[in-house]
């Protein structure tokens, strides 16, 4: 499976959001319903992996490579 660490690898993170694309192709394909959930699921469940490490995909249908985007932390309104 993997090492375990206390810090996930930026090349993990890439090859699991490499994976969460391959889910967009399921889109046009017949699945049963619970064949579906379970497929969604597992999609949110690598997203959550990726989120919680502070990056997000970027989804550019033109660009076949996947990019991960380091997030921004949230500005709040300080007075």
């Amino acid at each position: 499976m993997s090492n375990l660490a206390e810090k996930t690898e930026y090349r993990a993170l890439k090859i699991l959001a490499t994976m969460v694309r391959q889910f967009e192709q399921l889109h046009c394909l017949d699945m049963t319903k619970t064949d579906d959930w379970d497929s969604c699921a597992a999609r949110n469940l690598l997203e959550s992996i990726i989120q919680s490490n502070g990056y997000q995909i970027n989804y550019d249908p033109k660009n076949p490579r996947t990019i991960l985007v380091k997030e921004q932390p949230s500005k709040t309104n300080r007075k």
